[in-house]
């Protein structure tokens, strides 16, 4: 709904300020959520962004498909190995073991000198990976900036390891033959001591004597310990016919498979990103974008939305307000809405008060563009630029740079122009003495004081802050309009920038908001009265 601009018509009747019993307290779907976040909320905030989630995901489908080219994937090579496990081991706890004893330090560290290489055993065990493809086969895939280095890397490492595993697996013998030699220590002594009691170990005559027990005790155990040798050596034997399966190869890669997962990869990681940035930001920021909102913060009834005015340039144009501006539909829409606020039969001077909220740009554009309209029709037009940026000055003509600027500029289109020196502070000249219906009786400034008895509209832009208030605003004008931007001030700065005025006691006439949301459904109408009753109050309470 942002470029379709929504204006309600002008009506000089008392009866139409913002009294209707149209107000409601209720917040829209937008607002930020205190407690509970609903889908609609949400649903919003993503269709609110569209454009810039839709730019993040295709961004990130473009570095997914660049990604193959610009960081090409490292070459692979991978030798698969045939283990034999010891018979009555359980198949996948075999496996889990050979995984680890191929990843070990040892490992990578005797393939570092076999190869030579200028790494850490750590560096290098990122480079490869080891993988049971059965319970029996195990693949060792390496990656090397080149084929022919991957391919010695996944060699190298597939022979150290069948060589550290005979080891291991040479080693399981050595309890046994301690064993083994201490059980023939025994049979010895038991001999000895059956020589001594006058037997013979080789016949024994007396088999019931203590000495003879022994010996045949021992002689037992040297029995059960080379029977265990004798199947430890079978189960060694069967263990290290573990072999290289297949000699290691590249991994061949397919180039549209890699580009179909780079972009699938980078356009879901734009798509989280994106849409992850706008849910967090809706949730986290508490600027408002809906008419209702703003209408609710402000206090006054949102007349007008339309889209944004022309901001950027593609060359270097002139600062002075130009025809194409002045002809642009939103420019010519907002400063038509400005012009309808302006009673004429107002005595003694019509003027009206244009509250820049957020974007002073825009609304230098549309106070220009009504100041000129208004002076081609043979009107005397007072233009008062408050908001210390200048820009308001610049595009009627007045110089803004330098420090010795000159505050009036006169045409021939009858437009007086006044700028506060900025070099004075923020707010010394932007008063003005009053007399009765906010006539200013003088100012201190003669060429000022007779652009007042002489102008035929008075028309001001101004920005607020707390700091300075809007005190000096209601010495130029009583009734206001004030322009929002959806989604660019908090409903904080929004409300404060009502408060001011009406502090001030300058009667907010319209509020317009740009860049309208293409969600909001909304007629800019909440619970405006109770509002301004509440900043009535708080007015004479100030007042007291």
């Amino acid at each position: 709904m942002s470029n379709q601009p929504y204006s309600e018509s002008f009506r000089a009747d008392p009866a139409w300020d913002d009294d209707d019993d149209l107000f409601t307290d209720e917040r829209s779907a937008a607002f930020p959520p205190d407690h509970l976040v609903t889908f609609r909320f949400l649903r919003d905030a993503v269709k609110r962004h569209l454009r810039l989630w839709l730019v993040l995901a295709f961004a990130g489908l473009v570095l997914g498909l660049a990604t193959p080219t610009v960081l090409p994937p490292a070459n692979v090579s991978s030798a698969r190995l045939l283990l034999t496990h010891r018979e009555g081991d359980d198949p996948a706890r075999a496996a889990a073991t050979d995984v680890s004893l191929v990843t070990t330090h040892t490992v990578a560290q005797r393939a570092i000198d076999r190869l030579k290489l200028a790494e850490t055993p750590d560096d290098l065990l990122k480079r490869y990976t080891v993988t049971p493809l059965t319970d029996r086969v195990l693949e060792i895939s390496a990656s090397a900036e080149t084929s022919e280095q991957a391919t010695q890397l996944a060699t190298v490492l597939a022979q150290t390891y069948l060589a550290f595993r005979r080891e291991q697996i040479s080693q399981l013998d050595i309890p046994l033959r301690r064993d083994l030699a201490t059980a023939k220590s025994l049979v010895a002594e038991a001999e000895a001591a059956v020589t001594a009691a006058g037997d013979d170990p080789r016949d024994l005559k007396v088999p019931n004597s203590p000495e003879a027990i022994r010996l045949g005790a021992a002689r037992d155990r040297l029995q059960y310990i080379e029977q265990q040798l004798i199947d430890q050596e079978v189960q060694a034997s069967r263990m290290n016919s573990t072999r290289m399966l297949d000699e290691a190869a590249p991994v061949p890669l397919s180039q549209k498979r890699t580009l179909a997962i780079g972009a699938v990869s980078g356009l879901v990681a734009g798509l989280f990103i994106g849409l992850g940035f706008v849910v967090v930001r809706a949730l986290l920021s508490d600027r408002l974008w809906k008419r209702q909102d703003i209408a609710r913060s402000l206090a006054a009834r949102v007349r007008l939305s339309t889209g944004r005015p022309p901001r950027w340039r593609w060359r270097p144009y002139p600062t002075y307000l130009r025809k194409s501006q002045r002809e642009h539909p939103e420019v010519r829409l907002l400063a038509q809405h400005l012009d309808q606020q302006i009673n004429w039969s107002r005595t003694p001077t019509p003027a009206l008060a244009v509250v820049s909220v957020d974007d002073v740009r825009a609304c230098a554009l549309a106070t220009a563009s009504l100041a000129v309209s208004a002076a081609a029709e043979r009107k005397h037009v007072l233009v008062a630029d408050l908001t210390g940026t200048g820009l308001l000055a610049g595009l009627l003509g007045v110089k803004t740079t330098g420090t010795h600027e000159s505050r009036f500029s006169e045409s021939g289109r009858r437009l007086d122009v006044f700028r506060p020196d900025p070099d004075r502070g923020p707010a010394e000249g932007c008063y003005l003495r009053l007399g009765d219906n906010n006539r200013p009786t003088g100012s201190g400034d003669l060429a000022l004081d007779a652009a007042w008895d002489a102008a035929d509209l008075v028309l001001t832009l101004a920005t607020l802050t707390p700091a300075l208030g809007a005190d000096h605003l209601a010495t130029w004008a009583s009734h206001a309009a004030a322009v929002v931007t959806a989604g660019r001030s908090t409903a904080t700065k929004i409300h404060a920038t009502g408060q001011m005025l009406r502090l001030a006691g300058l009667s907010i006439d319209t509020a317009v908001v740009l860049n309208a949301d293409r969600t909001d459904e909304g007629v800019g109408v909440a619970e405006a009265t109770e509002a301004a009753a509440g900043s009535t109050r708080d007015l004479e309470m100030f007042g007291r």
